[in-house]
């Protein structure tokens, strides 16, 4: 919500008012839900947006919602609408972030348009949208930095080339760590393997032989799947071989990863 102040000769368009009020609506909001780590629901965040605007252009012509009390409904229904449901204390506090980055933004607002407003003369109207835009823009590319740079980093700690050897033969993909395999059988790490790297292994009449089997949790539950020894495992920057190890075939290792790494492993 942007709190605006109208001088006695000022002329205001509608059109800025709606741009400025919809850009700066949905910044605030933004902030607020990726401050208090709320999920952002982009219809949620633009029929919020829309809801303030719908204020602010009835706003002049109304006194009676120039009320202290108004503007205080209008917040709490803003915050409502876009975070759904949730519980009254996590509620009133994104409110209050809310009302903070509301005046917090409101304030950089005006100083901006008392610096610049008479250098930019009639656009001066705008510099509420400049504001907004540009703050939408850096979120933007805050989330685009986090995805393509920090995620990327953060996965390939737990990404790796490995070599596997059983039935005499060796495979070499890709293997991902993951701190949530805790599977053992007879108390040896198992490792969890795609059966495509399996039948590189093992011809598919001898994975048919193959009688040692075990289970492992999905989100379907409990599933029994079959279990072989390694006869090593390598990972890519290691020149250790390390013995002892079993392996789980799955048939659900979607993508690029065709090895769940042990967290004993790591």
């Amino acid at each position: 919500m942007c709190v605006k102040s109208y001088n006695t000769h000022m002329q205001v368009y509608i059109e800025y008012v709606v741009l400025n009020n919809l850009l700066i609506n949905a910044l605030v909001l933004v902030l607020t839900l990726k401050f208090c780590r709320w999920k952002i629901n982009k219809i949620a965040v633009f029929f919020a947006s829309a809801i303030g605007t719908v204020y602010a252009v009835f706003l002049p012509l109304c006194d009676l919602l120039n009320f202290f009390i108004f503007k205080i409904i209008l917040s709490a229904v803003m915050v409502a609408a876009t975070t759904g449901k949730c519980k009254p204390k996590k509620y009133l506090t994104i409110y209050a972030v809310f009302l903070s980055l509301t005046f917090a933004l409101g304030g950089i607002t005006e100083g901006l348009t008392s610096l610049f407003g008479k250098g930019l003369d009639t656009n001066a109207s705008l510099l509420p949208f400049y504001v907004g835009a540009a703050g939408i823009c850096l979120v933007c590319l805050q989330q685009l930095l986090f995805k393509y740079i920090v995620l990327a980093r953060r996965k390939n700690m737990y990404v790796s080339d490995v070599e596997i050897a059983a039935n005499g033969k060796t495979v070499k993909c890709k293997a991902y760590f993951d701190s949530g395999n805790r599977l053992y059988y007879h108390n040896k790490p198992t490792v969890i393997v795609d059966e495509s790297v399996a039948l590189q292994l093992y011809r598919p009449e001898q994975l048919s032989d193959i009688h040692s089997d075990t289970y492992v949790g999905t989100v379907a539950g409990q599933k029994k799947v079959k279990v072989f020894p390694l006869e090593y495992l390598c990972v890519k920057g290691t020149q250790d071989k390390i013995y002892g190890v079993m392996a789980a075939i799955s048939d659900h290792l979607n993508g690029e990863y065709k090895v769940v790494l042990h967290c004993d492993l790591q």
